[in-house]
């Protein structure tokens, strides 16, 4: 008898034979065959899709053939080399090109905290260059899904622990930030060394690689990151699809390049794709992967060995090779293609491949680093695309490295959207899709819309914020307006077609240029001024409205006053909402039945409540905001995080704006516990000796 368990389901098959020979060869094919029934049964229907978000380190927008390379492709002009993503292009033939999808901000830490905590830089508590700083206990894209029911796991950089030396120490390791399973680079320095065993360019500093608890860089001798990375990714699916198969999955797969290494593979990427092809977890020390060997960064792929290409723009002189950096650039972006197409594979082997949402994209755009001898050019491929700007520029090349969306089962294949949309709105996006609350805390909007076509859109709140020394580089692909552009403060805000922004931001009214990027995408034609451009008034009020004062990184505009807004008509009272569910933090209620209250008194009840208005402030001044002891609760005043009381580290317990006179839009989110209490939020008025409760006199809709 031989019996096998395939999806919570024992199969055993009764058999005889004559010989262990014969007995061996049928153990064999029952083997097989047990195994193809474990790769082709579909998971049990479920309504929430699985989740894979792949990102990449320094990819820009025009590294991705769809969206650029594709065109020099087309052009075939002798001096603009181009290279292919053959698979990644068939990613987005199959779901949806977002091309106006921008990052949090043009470095890699202050980007990725705000993908995984849902905020934009104005709320965020991790900005600028802020590498390896820790990541508050506060509503992460691994701990809400994981509150959802989903098996969850990160493989690939991470670089927002904080301070330690092991996992133990860490205070927010992966998996205490809501991430079952971890396997990849703990510390910023980790993403900088593709070979963490070999140490090609950093011998004086080690690179390591954890899983779970345990360092393991000394078994991935021959280890190429973007192989190893794919290699855990698809041994990780296929334990889930046998041990978790009950539950959805959010996997986060965070591939380190082509970061400014320039580093390459071993050996072609092996043939086939899937559960049985492409790169294989083989589990040895020394031999963990199948594609590890003695050779390491040496394979470049053979589409880029031997291209030539006008290097002076001149018919008459001899076409000359390409750069050994530009061959190497271009092979690294391939292997991450050749990667996606088999992480894709092992999903339809495995049966998950209908019903998992899967998002491509950057932490933001294309890096002029290198760590060999030759210097790599963003201009040789036009990895910015038809931008201007790199990594640390907010000109549109530096912050918006667009997105591929694929859900075979809910996104029309062939789909396009130009909507703005950033990295902070996939918070509440997946949230929407698995059906449960998005965190209070949270900044960003849904675009379960804009993908599957149904429902409206509300707009995305596209804001960056990001201090750097230096300047834009000279690149003869940028306007010479822009060449050269002093970074110093920058910040960015966009509304519709029209992007605001200012760079070597000195003191709070500092101008901004004004760009309707649609049209100028090079954001060469400054509107600032012109008919019916918003005046500098309006951008200034705008940003005052977003940013939030983060103590560890100071701004220009700071004591910049919160402006109210231009209305002078209002209802007295505000509107409610409440839902008995109970989660492990306060939500947003998008569908519960709305009400109107006379102030923000709470009876004695358990769930969630949502208070939303107006704050009428009487003169200019300092507010101080606190709640009454005992309350969980968030407050949002415009767009600006100003209390957090309900994270298990909480953002502010107290905090004060500087508002102007006027009206003030503010929604209250608390955590009901089942205690009464006429006042939860209080404020403090300018002279004010203490914090008083907020009257109905304050209060309107």
């Amino acid at each position: 008898m031989f019996c096998k368990k395939v999806n919570d389901v024992t199969i055993c098959v009764i058999f005889s034979c004559n010989s262990v020979t014969q007995h061996l060869e049928i153990m064999r094919i029952l083997k097989n065959l047990l195994l193809s029934a474990l790769v082709s049964t579909p998971l049990v229907a479920q309504e929430k899709p699985n989740i894979l978000f792949i990102f990449c380190d320094d990819l820009g927008y025009g590294d991705v053939g769809v969206f650029w390379q594709n065109q020099r492709k087309e052009a075939n002009k002798p001096d603009q080399p181009w290279f292919s993503t053959p698979h990644i292009d068939q990613m987005a033939a199959e779901g949806m090109l977002l091309h106006a999808h921008y990052c949090a901000a043009p470095v890699c830490a202050p980007s990725r905290a705000s993908l995984f905590m849902g905020r934009h830089q104005g709320n965020a508590p991790i900005r600028d260059n802020q590498f390896d700083k820790v990541m508050p206990n506060q509503p992460t894209l691994g701990t809400t899904l994981k509150q959802a029911g989903y098996h969850t796991a990160l493989i690939g950089k991470w670089g927002l622990q904080g301070k330690g030396k092991n996992s133990t120490e860490w205070p927010s390791y992966p998996t205490k930030r809501g991430f079952d399973y971890f396997l990849g680079g703990v510390r910023h320095r980790d993403g900088h060394e593709h070979y963490p065993y070999d140490q090609i360019h950093f011998k004086n500093k080690r690179t390591e690689i954890w899983e779970q608890d345990n360092e393991i860089s000394e078994g991935l001798k021959g280890c190429y990151t973007t192989d190893l990375f794919t290699a855990a990714t698809k041994k990780w699916l296929v334990d889930h699809k046998k041990e978790s198969s009950d539950k959805p999955f959010f996997l986060f797969l965070s591939y380190d390049t082509p970061h400014a290494a320039t580093q390459i593979a071993t050996s072609p990427y092996p043939k086939g794709y899937g559960v049985k092809g492409g790169v294989q977890w083989i589990g040895k020390k020394g031999r963990m992967i199948n594609t590890a060997n003695n050779s390491p960064d040496n394979y470049i792929h053979p589409d880029y060995a031997d291209k030539m290409y006008d290097h002076d723009s001149d018919p008459s002189t001899p076409l000359v090779p390409w750069t050994n950096v530009s061959k190497r650039y271009a092979s690294s972006i391939r292997r991450i293609d050749n990667s996606v197409q088999d992480i894709i594979q092992t999903l339809k082997d495995l049966g998950m491949d209908e019903n998992t949402l899967i998002v491509f994209t950057s932490d933001h755009g294309p890096s002029k680093e290198s760590y060999i001898k030759e210097n790599l050019q963003p201009g040789f491929f036009d990895s910015f695309g038809p931008f201007t700007g790199i990594k640390r520029d907010c000109w549109e090349g530096g912050i918006r490295p667009g997105a591929i969306v694929r859900w075979p089962k809910a996104i029309k294949a062939g789909s396009e959207t130009e909507l703005p949309s950033q990295m902070n709105d996939w918070m509440a996006t997946f949230c929407d899709a698995a059906g449960t609350p998005i965190p209070a805390i949270a900044d960003g909007t849904s675009l379960i819309p804009s993908l599957t076509g149904k429902g409206e859109q509300e707009p995305s709140t596209i804001y960056v914020e990001y201090t750097v020394g230096g300047g834009t580089p000279k690149y003869a692909e940028f306007p010479k307006s822009r060449q050269g552009a002093k970074r110093g403060q920058m910040q960015v805000v966009r509304e519709g077609k029209l992007k605001a922004i200012r760079y070597n931001t000195t003191k709070p009214d500092t101008p901004f240029m004004v760009f309707d990027v649609t049209k100028d995408p090079r954001e060469e034609n400054n509107l600032a001024g012109k008919p019916g451009i918003p005046s500098q008034e309006h951008w200034i009020k705008a940003v005052s409205r977003l940013h939030g004062v983060e103590k560890s990184a100071k701004r220009p505009y700071d004591k910049l006053a919160v402006a109210a807004l231009d209305i002078t008509k209002t209802t007295p009272g505000v509107t409610k909402k409440a839902s008995d569910k109970q989660y492990a933090y306060a939500y947003r209620l998008t569908d519960a039945k709305t009400t109107t209250a006379g102030d923000l008194s709470i009876s004695e009840t358990k769930g969630n409540i949502e208070f939303s208005g107006y704050l009428k402030v009487e003169k200019d001044g300092s507010y101080g905001f606190e709640f009454a002891e005992g309350v969980n609760g968030v407050l949002r005043i415009h767009d600006i995080l100003t209390l957090d009381t309900d994270s298990p580290e909480p953002a502010h317990a107290t905090n004060s704006l500087k508002l102007t006179a006027g009206y003030h839009p503010f929604t209250l989110t608390v955590r009901a516990n089942g205690k009464a209490t006429k006042a939860p939020l209080l404020w403090k008025a300018p002279g004010a000796d203490k914090a008083v409760a907020i009257t109905a006199a304050s209060l309107s809709h």
